[in-house]
């Protein structure tokens, strides 16, 4: 006479065990998966506030285009691009300059901006 502790494990408690398995298999590929996606976005975000820093820099020096909104790509970084738009403030010559950094994360625009104030004198709206 065989005990029940010898006749090994019924069908039903093996699919039982897979399902687990598999259910952990899913739960973890899900959890890589927007681990990297998470790791994607903070590079992207990193990757644009370098390049608004850099643009900022550039736009420091007084140029004849410092008078009108501009927009462009940066050449060593395709998929980005930048804008930098004016608006008038509230004191007479000084200017609300917004730089922003546009890029496609997951097929959505993304986007970072720094505001900066510029005093320009001569400018006229």
């Amino acid at each position: 006479m065989k005990r029940r502790g010898q006749q090994g494990f019924l069908l039903l408690e093996a699919i039982f065990a897979g399902a687990i398995v598999a259910f952990a298999m899913f739960a973890i590929i899900e959890c890589l998966g927007r681990c990297l996606a998470a790791a994607r976005s903070v590079q992207n975000y990193t990757v644009a506030e370098t390049l608004l820093a850099n643009k900022s820099q550039e736009f420091r020096v007084e140029r004849a285009t410092d008078m009108q909104d501009q927009e462009g790509s940066f050449e060593d970084r395709p998929g980005f691009t930048w804008e930098r738009r004016f608006e008038l403030s509230e004191t007479e010559g000084l200017w609300k300059q917004t730089i922003t950094v546009y890029w496609y994360e997951r097929s959505k625009l993304a986007s970072d901006a720094i505001v900066e104030y510029r005093y320009l004198p001569e400018k006229i709206r």
